[in-house]
């Protein structure tokens, strides 16, 4: 029998929606200082693209739905206000919160901002021709690359959405059903076939991602399903199953289309979500133990979002991180970037 599966990712599934007591906020006590988690969140990715860059200058750095990181964005500029304010006049004060006009410009030089906006090859966005998916003007001027998840209603506005990405020339994953998204290779219809060899994701035509892999038994079968395509880039977990290292030939394959041509393998890697299947976890562990472990996930069923600017989560994803590059992935595909809003949302200043 086939395992139960889950296509999930942020923006496309909704698991474990806000607590009343998360949607009706109060400050008991009006807190000395804010954290910014925003910036937590960056230097988080920092840290493990460092790392990348001094092991493998070529890997590929992709972050899913990561273009409010390329600014210091408004509620950071707010945020500052505030503990301006707490720090230096009346509370009282009714404009206290410091709005910045200018969060959309590049950000200065020397900041964390403007190295995560030097740093990355490209952004994924949700939605871009079946919703209201941007990309903003300053990541095109910075020539990032666009790939698109679309989740169109329909068969006929998946066609669409694909013929707009070809004229783009955009990298493109677009579904009508939810069910088989993300964990299953079905019958997508390729575009841009090519026998090209891709080394870049300017390169690439077509992506297929598949972070969800329980509808295999073993890997072999994963890697002889995936080896029969010409996807330009794959998208899959690091591990399969979770927990079982992919062997040198099956990763290797992987590395290689059908028509013997190269492509881009990616690794998957939530950066703020521990899930109890990963070989990190350990027994007796659950929300609220150890205490960085906060509350259930958005978009998984399983996964438990983090303290991601602890110490102790900061070097679980470190040693992670490290397996990948030695695994021999061509790049990694962030997720679970967005859940600094959880934490900015049960700050409200805006």
């Amino acid at each position: 029998m086939v395992a139960k599966t889950y296509a999930y990712l942020y923006g496309f599934t909704h698991y474990n929606p806000y607590t009343k007591q998360e949607r009706n906020l109060s400050w008991k006590e009006t807190p000395l200082h804010l954290q910014n988690y925003r910036a937590d969140m960056r230097e988080n990715l920092l840290m493990l693209i460092r790392y990348a860059n001094q092991q493998n200058p070529d890997f590929k750095i992709i972050v899913h739905n990561g273009q409010d990181l390329l600014t210091k964005s408004l509620w950071e500029y707010s945020r500052d206000g505030y503990n301006t304010a707490r720090h230096n006049i009346d509370i009282d004060d009714e404009y206290f919160l410091f709005h910045h006009k200018d969060w959309e410009n590049e950000p200065e030089r020397g900041t964390s901002a403007y190295e995560y906006l030097h740093k990355i090859d490209a952004i994924a966005i949700d939605n871009f021709y079946c919703g209201n998916g941007k990309f903003t003007n300053l990541a095109k001027n910075q020539h990032l690359d666009l790939i698109t998840i679309e989740q169109c209603p329909d068969q006929s506005a998946v066609d669409s959405a694909k013929a707009s990405s070809m004229l783009d020339k955009k990298a493109i994953y677009a579904f009508s059903d939810l069910d088989t998204a993300f964990n299953s290779i079905g019958d997508y219809d390729m575009i841009n076939d090519s026998a090209k060899n891709i080394y870049n994701i300017s390169d690439a035509q077509n992506i297929l991602i598949l972070n969800d892999d329980s509808r295999y038994k073993t890997q072999e079968q994963l890697v002889d399903d995936l080896s029969k395509t010409n996807y330009d880039i794959l998208v899959i977990k690091p591990l399969f199953a979770y927990n079982q290292r992919f062997s040198s030939e099956n990763l290797k394959k992987l590395h290689f289309k059908k028509n013997g041509s190269k492509r881009l393998l990616i690794a998957e890697f939530n950066v703020s979500e521990a899930n109890p299947r990963e070989y990190y976890w350990l027994d007796g562990w659950h929300i609220g133990t150890p205490d960085w472990l906060i509350r259930p996930s958005f978009s998984s069923p399983d996964n438990i979002i983090t303290k991601f600017w602890r110490l102790e989560w900061q070097k679980i994803i470190s040693r992670y991180f490290k397996d990948v590059l030695n695994e021999g992935f061509d790049g990694v595909f962030f997720t679970g970037v967005e859940n600094y809003n959880y934490f900015e949302q049960q700050n409200p200043l805006e």
